[in-house]
């Protein structure tokens, strides 16, 4: 994809509305370029009972990559986060780590996109 930063960033923006949604207080991201990829490292909270919701989101962030398709499956999301446009972040990522503590209610993620 031509636009690496951009996509970095609107990766964290649907990162950031999606638990903004889930009532997070305290959102942290970090990101980290190199020559080989960007690693995008997140530490947030959350209310409420939202296990199924972490599950789900898991789930959809461990898509496979879709190099091929990237440009026109991100040209589909909108400027309005609705939570559903989280399986984007999942095709545009090379690899995924997701720990999540319930009993604390905090999440942390670690996103990684190869550089061609």
């Amino acid at each position: 994809m031509k636009y690496e930063r951009l996509v970095v960033s609107r990766i964290v923006s649907e990162m950031m509305n999606f638990f903004f949604a889930m009532g997070a207080s305290c959102f942290k991201s970090h990101v980290a370029r190199s020559e080989e990829k960007y690693e995008i490292v997140i530490d947030t909270d959350y209310t409420g009972n939202q296990t199924s919701k972490i599950k789900e989101m898991t789930r959809l962030l461990r898509m496979p990559r879709a190099e091929e398709s990237e440009e026109y499956f991100w040209s589909l999301s909108g400027e309005i986060s609705t939570g559903q446009e989280i399986y984007l972040v999942g095709i545009m990522t090379d690899h995924v780590s997701v720990d999540h503590d319930e009993e604390s209610r905090l999440v942390h993620i670690i996103l990684v996109r190869l550089l061609d």
